[in-house]
């Protein structure tokens, strides 16, 4: 038996000799052992084990089965594969795990600063955490966090002309310091026709710009491009087209598979948004974006519109027939589950106004949202605003009354939010509806700035009217607007503890020039009710093209644009494309 073992203890070790010269050294960095080192080691650790089962065999006179068994539980030799692994001995790292738990760093949420250096600041930070404000070794503010850890400064000197940065230090009850990850950098121009930057930064991040100089006047800048006479693009028409005239293309609930993918398919969005609401009579359609295949139910205030399940792209029109009145109501989407119990609620504030036929609709990137004109600065402005008011409204949760010094500056950052707004305009060169939105916001912002003047300072009187005042400011800002993208184009979250998670998105847009896409619409219907004829479709089509992968394929629930006349030769295209198809 011993021979047996000795025989095999020398073909082990023959086989990890040959593994380890041909496939594990080529592998080992020269840094590492020399290799007679590395082949050593190997037959140390293949006699060790042999020697081992050895002992194991005289002491305890195990059967030959057991032996074999023993064998295999022996160490096991190192493989190409198992080389490059440190050895199962060595100490894991666990510094992660072992360090200990330090508080919340402070963070800003709010920077407000003026020309002159007034500065407003409010952010989070542990709750009930006494929060400074460093410029350099200097304290220049001090306040004290709510329960909530919301906290709002405003500072009682204005930064001096010049270079600042500013860190939040906020002092815990176990005496703790932790300082925030954020700086804030303001330069305050020497001079009143001077430039003021203000941006926020974290290391690892983009810079957060809060006030950037203006820009010059771009539109010297622009290039004047020469249409000519260029004809607008127009797809090649089905190759039923001739039977156009007799029998408009039915609408198909879904679009073919091998169908490019509509550009409003690629835009991030909430899990549910409301497009576009639309009167006709006394049918209410009610159109938008949800997950394709949602079980979708609809409400006008509390009564319910109908039912709809969201399209493959999706797309969703939800209709009924019910009598809304002249003026304000809300409109809702709720998403259902494999239950049917609601997992999901969108509203949107809806001002009905007096006729037959209305139209409201969402803004192209988000309710109410001018981004793609101004960068994201009209949605910045109505975001602070709106989290300036939240900080204020916060001070009175749960029956607390704020202190006099905790009011002043809550209330000084959102007139200060506020009349940002209010004073806000948008750069040349944008589109009417753009500033329809942009001036009812400033109007309504004024309003707002207005009534918050009026109040006293007695933190009793200006809880008394909080509610009042909430429905004026959210008028004019909507609700809080996300900036990370967490939910998007315009829509802010809340999560109710004893309900359904709810998305409130800023109020639709009254649009006299659109029209929801309707189960069983098609372009020449939709031409027809509007331009009288339905052979002037391509008017709608080519207003439209960025939104129509195929004049046949329109889908429930897309918003379209329709302008007042009719192209001229709107007749002849259509024509145009008859004659080619018949070619």
């Amino acid at each position: 038996m011993r021979n047996r073992a000795g025989w095999l203890a020398l073909s082990v070790l023959a086989v990890a000799t040959l593994l380890m010269v041909f496939f594990v050294l080529p592998r080992i960095s020269d840094e590492g052992q020399q290799i007679t080192d590395k082949i050593n080691e190997a037959g140390e650790t293949v006699k060790e084990a042999v020697t081992q089962k050895q002992e194991t065999e005289i002491g305890s006179a195990a059967p030959a089965t057991g032996a074999s068994t023993d064998v295999a539980s022996a160490p096991p030799i190192a493989t190409p594969a198992d080389a490059p692994q440190p050895p199962a001995s060595a100490p894991v790292p666990e510094a992660a795990s072992q360090a200990p738990a330090t508080s919340a760093a402070p963070a800003f949420d709010v920077l407000r600063v003026e020309p002159n250096g007034s500065t407003v600041i409010a952010g989070r930070a542990e709750p009930d955490a006494t929060v400074e404000v460093a410029a350099g070794d200097k304290i220049i503010a001090a306040i004290k966090a709510g329960p909530s850890g919301d906290f709002a400064i405003v500072l009682d000197q204005p930064l001096p002309a010049g270079d600042h940065q500013l860190v939040l230090r906020a002092t815990g009850k176990n005496g703790e310091t932790v300082l925030s990850d954020e700086t804030a950098t303001v330069s305050v121009p020497e001079t009143e026709d001077g430039k003021l930057l203000a941006m926020v930064t974290k290391p690892g991040k983009a810079s957060r710009l809060i006030n950037v100089p203006a820009a010059g006047n771009t539109d010297a800048d622009l290039a004047s491009v020469d249409t000519g006479n260029a004809s607008p693009a127009f797809p090649e028409l089905p190759g039923a087209a001739s039977d156009l005239v007799a029998t408009a293309p039915p609408i198909s609930p879904t679009l073919p598979a091998a169908a490019p993918e509509s550009p409003r398919a690629q835009t991030p969005v909430a899990d549910i948004q409301i497009s576009a609401v639309e009167i006709e009579g006394s049918r209410l359609f009610i159109a938008g974006r949800a997950p394709s295949g949602a079980s979708l139910l609809g409400f006008a205030n509390d009564q319910t519109v109908g039912r709809a399940k969201a399209t493959n792209d999706g797309n969703f029109v939800i209709e009924g027939v019910i009598d809304l009145p002249v003026g304000n109501h809300t409109i809702a989407v709720e998403l259902m589950d494999g239950a049917g119990k609601t997992a999901l609620r969108v509203e949107v504030p809806f001002n009905r106004p007096a006729g037959a036929q209305v139209a409201a609709v969402a803004g192209q990137n988000g309710p109410g949202s001018v981004s793609a004109i101004d960068d994201g600065a009209f949605d910045k402005l109505r975001n602070e605003a709106a989290r300036a008011f939240a900080l204020l409204k916060g001070l009175y949760e749960n029956g607390r009354q704020p202190s006099a010094e905790e009011l002043a500056a809550a209330r000084s950052g959102t007139v200060i939010a506020l009349k940002s707004l209010s004073e806000y305009r948008l750069p040349a060169g944008a589109s009417a509806d753009a500033r329809d939105i942009v001036d009812q916001a400033a109007r309504q912002a004024g309003e707002a700035l207005a009534a918050i003047d009026g109040l006293p300072a007695q933190p009793e009187a200006v809880g008394t009217a909080l509610p009042e005042l909430a429905s004026t400011i959210e008028a004019a800002v909507g609700p809080v607007i996300a900036e990370s993208g967490d939910i998007g184009n315009g829509a802010s979250e809340q999560a109710a503890a004893t309900g359904p998670k709810t998305i409130e998105q800023a109020p639709l847009t009254q649009a006299r020039n659109s029209v929801i896409i309707r189960r069983g619409d098609t372009l020449w219907q939709i031409s027809r009710r509007v331009y009288g004829q339905g052979v002037r479709y391509t008017t709608i089509y080519l207003a439209n093209q960025d939104l129509i992968n195929n004049p046949d394929l329109i889908e429930p629930g897309q918003i379209f644009g329709v302008p007042d006349e009719a192209l001229p030769d709107a007749e002849e295209l259509h024509r145009k494309r008859l004659q080619k198809q018949q070619r």
